[in-house]
């Protein structure tokens, strides 16, 4: 099945988290719960995102304090998933002025943090960073059945030619504050969403904090699109708007797509 890793954020021995993308702001029709995720990193908030709605989730996303009180005013929520610093605040500030106001309804709200002790965050469930995707979906699913929602429906099945294919290993090489860089993300994403089910392991990375992978997989230009496996590797440069290239090059690896 589609993967997404982000390894700026994650340990090497971690295992990866299955994600096929959908774009921000959908909700499926299928979610069973909404979820507020608030954190000024861009690509932690899009990342935990996808993950979540992929898992059937309905998510808003909040870069600040100030952007995620106005969708706490707005209601609806079941889970909060809040880093702890803010530019605004720390993360636990604003989740206990919220509460006070009476913003938070029935929502369970979350930490997530490097901290060891983070002062002010006595009485929320704290999520340790670096996060693991795949513990972070498990804790999601318990706190969300603890508070009686019903656990979303399982992912697609992996079909059985799928299966028997090697893994298609990706690597999208962006550079921060790229608009190329972030377009190409986005149609990849968008691109890698009709081979739910299919053996496809899809990693960013940023070039300047990981200098010594783009120099193996000999990286000129961002955003690049590195084939690493099966065979031979395989390099597509430039912002991905093509989608009828990826697709090609997921068919020279045996994969069609499935939806």
């Amino acid at each position: 099945m589609a993967e997404f890793q982000d390894h700026r954020k994650s340990r090497p021995d971690e295992p990866p988290a299955t994600v096929v993308s959908q774009r921000p702001g959908e909700r499926s029709d299928a979610a069973l719960a909404r979820i507020l995720v608030i954190d000024d990193n861009a690509d932690v908030r899009q990342m935990m995102a996808i993950a979540l709605r992929t898992q059937g989730y309905g998510v808003e996303e909040a870069a600040d304090a100030g952007e995620a009180l106005r969708h706490l005013r707005a209601g609806g929520f079941d889970l909060i998933l809040s880093d702890y610093e803010l530019p605004d605040q720390t993360g636990a500030t604003m989740l206990r002025e919220a509460g006070q106001s009476g913003l938070l309804g029935d929502a369970t709200a979350l930490i997530v943090t490097a901290h060891s002790q983070p002062e002010d965050a006595e009485g929320f469930e704290i999520i340790r960073k670096p996060v693991n995707l795949e513990r972070l979906m498990a804790q999601v699913r318990r706190v969300l059945t603890a508070a009686g929602k019903s656990p979303p429906p399982a992912p697609a099945r992996v079909t059985a030619a799928a299966a028997a294919l090697p893994a298609v290993d990706l690597v999208l090489y962006v550079g921060a504050g790229s608009a190329a860089s972030a377009k190409a993300r986005r149609n990849m994403e968008s691109t890698l969403r009709a081979y739910s089910g299919c053996p496809i392991h899809y990693v960013v990375r940023d070039v300047e904090e990981e200098p010594a992978r783009a120099e193996e997989d000999r990286i000129v230009f961002t955003p690049t699109l590195v084939k690493r496996g099966p065979g031979t590797r395989a390099w597509v440069l430039g912002d991905l708007a093509d989608a009828a290239v990826i697709v090609e090059l997921l068919k020279i690896c045996g994969l069609k797509p499935s939806a």
